[in-house]
């Protein structure tokens, strides 16, 4: 649910370290079509695999899709929005503001099923996306979520860019915050609004172990991974139903992902 930001003296060595990691784990699973991160990318993003064995999306899916840090109210199984996506940013403007709409248009038109577009009007959006300092992050959290709920998440999991999300009891997201942090670095900018989004669209998981997911919280990215356009595309297949239990979504991955791997394989 959050993304802990490192700070620039650190963040060259960790890449350094997520390429190496990313090296050798392309070694123990089957990962394939190696290529460089995208031109608007940060400079030191690591590059990217964009094919993928259908059994190494379907434990990526089920890892991310289900789970959270952190989750107020109940929630039963698959957690997506049943509808158009409205997004709003609620703090921030200017070139960081214009580069998070970007972000959610690259969203919508590399998964089609996902409905997606930043508001400018005043009512309430479906994603509020709050983009701050870092010294007005915790204050930014109360006011968004209350003096208790902000509270209980910095204790649990001590954020500094993070998402909170609402879900009614079917599995179907009604709400979400969005807190990215910018005036640490374009990296860590674009690292936080990619890895923060994709849990308020609702892979509210982390999975640290797998290589290729920006949802790794072991790895700075800053882009969206094919990988990652794979997860999102099977969240919003049709046939992935809002509230899904693990045993639901059995009969139905294998055939989705089928569906959706056969390009990418074909065009890495």
């Amino acid at each position: 649910m959050n993304a802990k930001v490192r700070r620039p003296a650190t963040l060259a060595k960790a890449i350094l370290v997520g390429v190496f990691a990313l090296s050798v784990a392309a070694t123990a699973f089957g990962a394939a079509g190696r290529r460089a991160a995208p031109a608007d990318a940060p400079a030191d993003a690591p590059s990217e695999f964009t094919i993928f064995t259908d059994a190494e999306l379907m434990r990526g899916f089920v890892a991310l899709a289900f789970g959270s840090d952190m989750r107020v109210g109940r929630t039963v199984g698959i957690r997506k929005f049943d509808r158009s996506i409205s997004v709003r940013v609620a703090a921030g403007a200017g070139p960081r503001a214009e580069r998070y709409r970007r972000v959610i248009e690259e969203l919508s038109s590399k998964v089609p099923a996902l409905d997606a577009k930043v508001v400018t009007d005043t009512d309430e959006a479906d994603v509020a996306v709050w983009l701050i300092d870092e010294k007005d992050f915790v204050p930014a959290m109360t006011s968004a979520l209350g003096k208790k709920i902000a509270g209980a998440f910095v204790r649990k999991t001590d954020p500094q860019c993070m998402t909170q999300t609402r879900s009614a009891p079917d599995g179907t997201i009604e709400h979400a915050n969005v807190f990215v942090i910018v005036d640490q670095g374009e990296d860590i900018f674009l690292n936080c609004a990619y890895h923060e989004t994709l849990h308020a669209l609702g892979l509210l998981n982390h999975a640290d172990r797998n290589p290729w997911t920006i949802l790794n919280q072991n790895r700075s990215v800053g882009y969206l991974t094919v990988y990652d356009r794979l997860m999102l595309t099977i969240l919003y297949d049709p046939a992935v139903k809002h509230g899904m239990t693990k045993a639901e979504l059995d009969a139905v991955l294998p055939g989705v992902i089928r569906k959706i791997n056969i390009p990418t394989k074909a065009s890495p």
